[in-house]
């Protein structure tokens, strides 16, 4: 293995901290969990020479882009936050064309089942979207897709499919059009346009060969609630469709079919896939004209298969990728393996490592990491002068001695199952024992945590709270029988799981029984509101944001899509939608579980509720919908135990760091509820 010479060189516009002021800090302000990154979407030229990055201040964002050879960087776009503006990505189009993304938000009018305006919707708002070209200095400028020109409004979006990595001069783009979407190839330098394929009205997506060539096509089904793909070989006249996903399948989890990128013959694609009725993804080689696997590239039978690092210039897998425990890559690239195992060897296991980018000629690398101590670093890694310099610090004022470490405990359950869940301790802890600790469930529930990155999590250990985020039945990323040993378990095995993870820290001492709250989001808030009336044995207090409080009331909404504000609708279409009966499968059926929907509703059972109860909910929340945290507020006033429920303005389901206001509201509320119930958190030095 060869000797990498680690060295740490900041690019010359690169932040930092003044010794002084770390060393006085006492805890990691929450500033660093908040807001926009100072640096993000970095990418490399083909030709290794320049790297391009955004910056953003209080002013907004700013396209740098560096020359690696002179070590001169030049700012040559600017987007004001003042004029809701932002810069989404940018990345190459060829050595000397840069294509960026520029959106807009702007706020909309909602009727009760449809915006005013047709458009993107987040938190309330809609986003327009831009996508520019211009050379490396700024110069010759241009939109590559003007909506006017078709006849639409402003607000109507194109969205980029493909940079092309083998045609410096063109971009795959999907532009709207009177009939139906269209894929369209575009030069970078004149913004001319020629149609490659048309779509439906439904049609959103496509995925190309090696040659460019339209294979896959992604159409959205039941109202939007679902969607299909579909193909065709190079040749062939119709499309075919290969699989449809209803509901929350394929969304929150890893899909039975998801392509990745163009493999090395004409006609075939990279697709992560559950072949063959295997339980777990796997990595493969499609054919679009067959409709068969050709190849399998890596298999796991323990955890989906579903990333790859792809050399785009060459069309071949570098390696397979998945989340196991940690983020886990099989080289299947010699090359490739010789420059991981390096890079690994220097970084070490507690960050995650990406291939952000990478010259043509493999020389140079440009890699992304973070972790626990990590909020985000890029590195420059050169193959043949065995370096790897660091770039950009995402969060450039984060101290890592003042940030968690992350360690994965594994235990058996209650019914004899082995898990695992992620610990996050305190800054400074290196010995755990008897700390206060808050319980973190994910949401989904066909979602996982992953190591080393979670908003809240990250936040609260700061802050001198262990902090445990349990696996549990019903999650997805582990195979298709892990996710269905949770339907038909909201409230039952699935809040088994986080309770028994739970008592395992109890029983080693590292956490303090008089001192465990929980909190969740999403499926998340349901376990916290369960847990208040369930399991209060173990939690001293609960924070439910974004939960369901009412089994029956929520699958009634999503039955009849009836909503205040609403935007999407709750899915409608009566109970044999797929919508209604995916979500029917995995909760219960009214029909036939009526009694246990509200056995394990918290709003049927807030009379039983004995412990300290926050709730937070967004007011355009288009999944769950805030009557839910609405309903348990009032059935608490019923039971005499009035609670607060704090109503985020213009705020969806989700909730992240970039909404630094709401986000803000979310820590500082939670940090305080729990100071109030169990107490501070330990001091930096373990105290």
């Amino acid at each position: 293995m060869q000797r990498i010479l680690f060295v740490l060189l900041a690019a010359a516009f690169a932040l930092s901290v003044p010794a002084s002021a770390q060393q006085q800090a006492q805890r990691a302000p929450l500033d660093w969990f908040l807001g926009y990154d100072a640096f993000r979407s970095a990418s490399m030229s083909p030709d290794g020479h320049h790297l391009a990055v955004l910056r953003r201040d209080a002013e907004g964002d700013t396209l740098l882009v560096t020359d690696l050879q002179t070590r001169q960087t030049r700012a040559i776009q600017r987007a004001r936050a003042d004029q809701s503006l932002q810069i989404a990505g940018v990345g190459f189009a060829s050595n000397t064309r840069l294509v960026f993304v520029l959106q807009q938000r702007n706020r909309v009018e909602f009727t009760r089942r449809s915006a005013v305006r047709r458009a993107t919707v987040d938190d309330g708002f809609e986003t327009n979207t831009r996508i520019y070209a211009s050379n490396l200095d700024g110069s010759n400028l241009i939109p590559l897709y003007n909506p006017a020109a078709q006849g639409f409004d402003a607000y109507v979006d194109a969205n980029l499919v493909s940079t092309l990595p083998n045609d410096d001069d063109n971009v795959l783009l999907i532009v709207p059009t009177q009939g139906g979407a269209e894929l369209r190839r575009v030069n970078v330098n004149t913004a001319d346009a020629t149609t490659v394929d048309r779509g439906t009205l439904f049609t959103f997506n496509w995925e190309v060969d090696v040659n460019g060539t339209p294979v896959l096509r992604q159409d959205s089904v039941g109202n939007g609630r679902g969607y299909a793909w579909l193909r065709r070989g190079p040749g062939q006249r119709n499309w075919t469709e290969i699989a449809t996903y209803r509901g929350a399948e394929g969304v929150n989890s890893a899909p039975a079919f998801s392509p990745l990128g163009a493999a090395t013959q004409p006609g075939q694609v990279f697709v992560s896939a559950r072949r063959d009725g295997s339980d777990t993804n796997g990595l493969y080689v499609y054919d679009a004209s067959t409709g068969e696997y050709t190849q399998t590239v890596q298999t796991n039978a323990s955890f989906d298969v579903s990333n790859a690092e792809i050399d785009t210039k060459r069309s071949i897998i570098q390696a397979a990728c998945w989340w196991g425990q940690r983020w886990t890559c099989e080289p299947k690239d010699p090359g490739f393996a010789e420059r991981w195992n390096a890079i690994n060897q220097v970084l070490g296991e507690n960050v995650n490592i990406f291939v952000a980018d990478q010259s043509d000629d493999q020389n140079l690398w440009l890699i992304q990491t973070f972790g626990p101590q990590d909020l985000g670093t890029y590195y420059l890694y050169n193959h043949q002068a065995h370096s790897l310099n660091v770039v950009f610090r995402q969060r450039p004022e984060a101290n890592a001695a003042l940030l968690p470490s992350e360690r994965i405990v594994s235990y058996t359950v209650s019914d004899g199952q082995q898990q695992w869940g992620y610990l996050w301790l305190p800054p400074g802890v290196t010995e755990p024992r008897n700390l206060p600790l808050i319980v973190i469930p994910h949401g989904g529930p066909e979602a996982r945590d992953v190591y080393g990155t979670d908003f809240m999590a990250h936040a609260v250990a700061a802050q001198g709270y262990a902090v445990f985020q349990p696996n549990f039945r019903g999650g997805g990323g582990f195979g298709r029988s892990f996710v269905e040993a949770g339907h038909r378990q909201w409230g039952q095995r699935m809040q088994a799981d986080v309770a028994d993870g739970t008592r395992y820290l109890f029983s080693q001492g590292i956490a303090d029984p008089q001192r465990t709250c929980i909190a969740g989001w999403s499926y998340g808030g349901y376990v916290a509101f369960t847990a208040s009336f369930m399991n209060t044995d173990i939690f001293k207090c609960s924070v439910a944001g974004a939960g369901v409080s009412d089994l029956r009331a929520m699958l009634r909404w999503v039955r009849t899509g009836s909503r205040r504000n609403d935007v999407n609708g709750g899915g409608g279409g009566g109970q044999q939608s797929p919508f209604y009966q995916y979500w029917a499968d995995a909760i219960g059926d009214p029909n036939r579980d009526d009694a246990a929907l509200d056995q394990y509703s918290a709003a049927q059972n807030a009379s039983r509720v004995t412990i300290p109860l926050l709730i937070i909910h967004g007011d355009e929340d288009s999944t769950v919908p805030i009557q839910q945290s609405e309903i348990m507020q009032r059935a608490m006033e019923r039971a005499g135990k009035p609670t607060r429920l704090i109503v985020l303005q213009d705020v969806d389901h989700n909730v992240s760091p970039i909404q630094g206001d709401a986000m803000r509201t979310v820590l500082t509320e939670s940090l305080a509820f729990f100071n109030e119930h169990i107490g501070p958190g330990v001091q930096p030095n373990g105290q």
